[in-house]
């Protein structure tokens, strides 16, 4: 097999590092040419999205919250009604004033 058939050697993970680098220069132009640009909307949004990335990271996912679960309350024996004003009673009015006046 001749030199020009033979398949190119892989490349080590720092020759493919060095490689991107070179071309980040045109690869945030082309990103910024795509988002500008009469592109479908979904390629606009990809391309964003990539330089956001680049720029900021990509967002981390929330975390599982850890809150605990809310301890049953103790039951005091009270008892709360809400009642819209036009819907009490009389006699509710009545037993109310008194509670307020401590005679009940």
């Amino acid at each position: 097999m001749s030199e020009a058939m033979k398949p190119p050697k892989p490349m080590t993970a720092t020759q493919l590092k060095d490689l991107a680098k070179a071309e980040a220069t045109l690869a945030v132009n082309t990103l910024r040419s795509l988002m500008r640009g009469k592109s479908q909307a979904s390629v606009k949004l990809a391309a964003a999205r990539e330089v956001l990335d680049r720029a900021f990271g990509k967002p981390k996912a929330p975390k599982p919250s850890r809150a605990r679960s809310a301890k049953p309350v103790k039951d005091s024996g009270l008892t709360v009604i809400i009642k819209r004003p036009e819907d009490i009673t009389p006699e509710e009015e009545a037993a109310a004033e008194a509670t307020e006046r401590g005679e009940l």
